[in-house]
């Protein structure tokens, strides 16, 4: 080696040197780098190993927690969620990722409220915790208890939020169910004006309801002391509950309360209250006190008002001049006054409240209290309590001391049965005795009549000779003419006041058989027809003519239609018609009307014109009228069960309505009769005169029979028409 390259390569030593140190150095501070590393490496792996493992216990935590747990990123989109937000939403994680849980589960019934909060709390990025109603995926409705929390990462930078979520829907229907019950029992209260309260021994805490608020005139919510409800007591009830207090907690045995106290409420209106209370116990012995309080003051005013009432009517019952009694629903006697009492004497001692009306019927029964029970007492009973079931009707009774009393008994709506007893012992004979003279004046009438019978029919017939006679002399046949006619004018008032006398207007005084109407009706249109005809007069009858049956005695029926229609003849204008009509009743009866085109009969007379004697002021003429006619045809009916009134129809004249009752078996129906109404015929030439011979031969005076009437007279019914209005 040449000594150049020597002298270079010791030059060069200390250089290479130098770099052997750095390069070593360097070995040596990349060693110590790389330990440095891997041992950072290996603490960070072990660091990561831990949080991965503690991320995975989080996780299972969020995973098996019943709440639901739901993580979002910064835009508030679904990132994870565990499995209790399936379970309660109803949604699936996949279903739920990248939505917002706003827009997912909020619909229009969640509080707008609520949802304002918190859009504000995560818009500054703070915590938010509220209640909020939230929809299911099945529709279903539930509250959860939120709690939102921001997410940071190591930086601090905002990463997202997470929301930790309680279902609370039971707790809120719980709540939602104690506010309607509170609500339902403060209102139930008020309605009922019944309030609440509780008395707390051990720590002497007293609550009441708002409804005891209201009724003593507080404030509501107001919860007093003792002291203060004692304040709240009127003096006369204030010894009474300082004393119930004293016996019944001072001992350790409370007394169940049930009592009405006078009160004063807050502003020293007086009131009265009910208070019930009971007593709750424990094992260690009572422990608290409930009651309830109710507003009794209108109660007490109408029982107070019912007592006075009640007072009242008693004095009256007793005071009224009539016999009272009151059964029950039972028929046990409520009440009764001195009266009946005094009539029922013989009874005075079952006349007690409670006894049985059969029990107090049978006893003076027994006693001879009712003759009409003598010796048939069982019967009597039985009848008299089936018309005292029947109620309605009054009942004549006898007593043993002649008196008669009216019992009226009505039954009430709830049973009970009022009745009275009605002294008419003097009606009764006053009524007894007007009947004893009504039948012997019947009698007197009826024995005059006979007796004047005779010598009437002597002087009409003598009469009818002297007139015949007479004829052709002017000075002696007017004579026999009015002689003639005065006989025939008695002739009829004797005839009807034996009429009077003989038909007493009750059924049964008649000889009823079935008979038709319309022909009868018929029959005597066609006697009186002539007479019709005479004063340019027409009898319409219906077309066709139909059969009416009804029971009836003929004679006196045809009577009653002879009657008014001699009437209507007589006062009907010349040149007019009387109409005539037949029609069956509702009640299958028949009634028979006769109109007229006459005066007619005034407003006030249409029930006097059947009276006795009485002739209406339009047709009173002075013709010699007894007016009986009606008075008669009145009793015919009434004996017939039927009746006769006269009408004022609006075309004017008179119409007079005769009705029969139905027949007491049905009828066969037979064929409708034709029969063409009767025109005015001419008039019939007067017969020959007879000889007197030949009047004595053919035509002898004879009496007539007691039977006869008025209208079996033809010839007086022709010559003079009857005036019975």
């Amino acid at each position: 080696m040449p000594p150049s390259a020597v002298a270079a390569d010791l030059a060069a030593l200390p250089t290479l040197a130098l770099e052997a140190a750095v390069i070593t150095l360097v070995a040596l501070l990349l060693a110590g780098l790389w330990h440095r590393a891997a041992r950072g490496r290996r603490q960070a792996e072990q660091q990561s190993l831990h949080m991965v493992k503690e991320l995975n216990r989080l996780a299972r935590v969020a995973q098996q927690t019943s709440n639901a747990v739901i993580i979002t990123d910064a835009q508030r989109r679904i990132t994870w969620v565990n499995a209790g937000f399936e379970r309660i939403t109803g949604y699936t994680a996949a279903e739920a990722q990248g939505r917002n849980p706003a827009e997912l589960l909020q619909f229009e019934q969640t509080d707008p409220q609520t949802v304002l909060r918190i859009r504000k709390a995560l818009d500054a990025k703070r915590p938010f915790v509220g209640v909020i109603l939230n929809r299911g995926k099945n529709g279903s409705t539930y509250w959860l208890d939120l709690r939102i929390e921001p997410l940071h990462d190591e930086a601090g930078v905002h990463t997202g939020f997470m929301a930790i979520e309680s279902d609370v829907t039971e707790r809120k229907e719980a709540e939602a169910a104690l506010r309607a019950s509170e609500a339902f029992l403060d209102q139930t209260g008020r309605i009922g004006g019944v309030g609440g309260w509780a008395y707390h021994l051990a720590s002497g805490r007293l609550m009441w309801t708002d409804q005891i608020c209201r009724l003593l005139g507080r404030e509501l919510g107001f919860q007093p002391t003792v002291a203060d409800c004692l304040t709240h007591c009127a003096p006369p009830s204030l010894h009474q509950v300082q004393s119930l207090l004293r016996q019944g907690l001072g001992d350790g045995e409370m007394r169940t309360w049930d009592l009405e106290l006078q009160a004063l409420r807050h502003d020293g209106t007086p009131i009265w209250l009910r208070v019930v209370a009971e007593c709750e116990y424990a094992d260690t012995g009572p422990v608290r006190v409930v009651g309830t309080v109710q507003d009794v003051t209108q109660q007490r005013a109408m029982q107070a008002e019912a007592l006075k009432n009640a007072s009242l009517l008693r004095n009256a019952i007793d005071t009224i001049d009539e016999a009272f009694v009151l059964y029950d629903a039972d028929d046990r006697l409520v009440l009764c006054n001195e009266k009946f009492r005094a009539l029922h004497h013989l009874s005075a001692d079952v006349l007690q409240p409670g006894q049985r009306f059969e029990h107090i019927l049978r006893y003076g029964a027994e006693r001879g209290q009712y003759p009409a029970a003598e010796g048939r007492v069982d019967a009597w009973v039985q009848q008299r309590l089936v018309a005292h079931r029947a109620g309605g009707k009054a009942v004549v009774q006898r007593l043993g001391d002649g008196r008669v009393l009216r019992i009226i008994e009505r039954p009430m709506p709830d049973g009970h049965v009022v009745g009275f007893r009605v002294d008419i012992t003097d009606l009764v004979r006053a009524t007894e005795a007007a009947e004893r003279a009504d039948r012997a004046k019947s009698e007197f009438i009826a024995t005059i009549s006979h007796e004047l019978r005779t010598p009437l029919q002597s002087i009409i017939g003598f009469s009818e000779l002297g007139q015949h006679f007479a004829g052709g002399h002017a000075q002696f046949e007017p004579m026999f003419t009015d002689i003639l006619d005065g006989g025939r004018r008695m002739l009829r008032l004797v005839n009807g006041l034996l009429d009077v006398s003989k038909i007493d207007g009750s059924v049964g005084s008649l000889l009823l058989r079935r008979a038709d109407v319309a022909a009868l009706l018929a029959a005597t249109c066609r006697e009186l027809r002539q007479l019709a005809a005479d004063r340019q007069l027409l009898l319409q009858l219906p077309e066709p003519l139909p059969t009416l049956f009804a029971d009836v005695d003929s004679f006196r029926l045809q009577q009653v239609l002879r009657n008014v229609l001699a009437n209507a003849i007589r006062f009907a204008p010349a040149g007019t018609a009387v109409q005539l009509d037949l029609q069956t009743l509702p009640d299958q009866g028949v009634a028979v009307s006769v109109s007229d085109q006459g005066p007619g009969i005034p407003a006030d007379e249409l029930d006097t014109v059947f009276e006795p004697f009485v002739q209406s002021s339009r047709t009173r003429d002075g013709a010699g009228g007894t007016g009986l006619g009606l008075a008669i045809s009145r009793r015919i009916m009434g004996a017939h069960g039927g009746s006769i009134r006269a009408e004022l129809p609006a075309e004017g004249g008179t119409r007079i309505v005769i009705q029969l009752p139905a027949p007491a078996l049905p009828v066969e129906p037979a064929p409708a009769k034709t029969m063409a109404p009767w025109p005015a015929e001419e008039p019939q030439p007067p017969r020959p005169r007879k000889s007197l011979r030949q009047v004595k031969a053919t035509q002898p005076p004879q009496r007539l029979p007691a039977e006869a009437t008025a209208c079996e007279d033809t010839a007086a019914l022709t010559a003079a028409p009857l005036d019975t209005r």
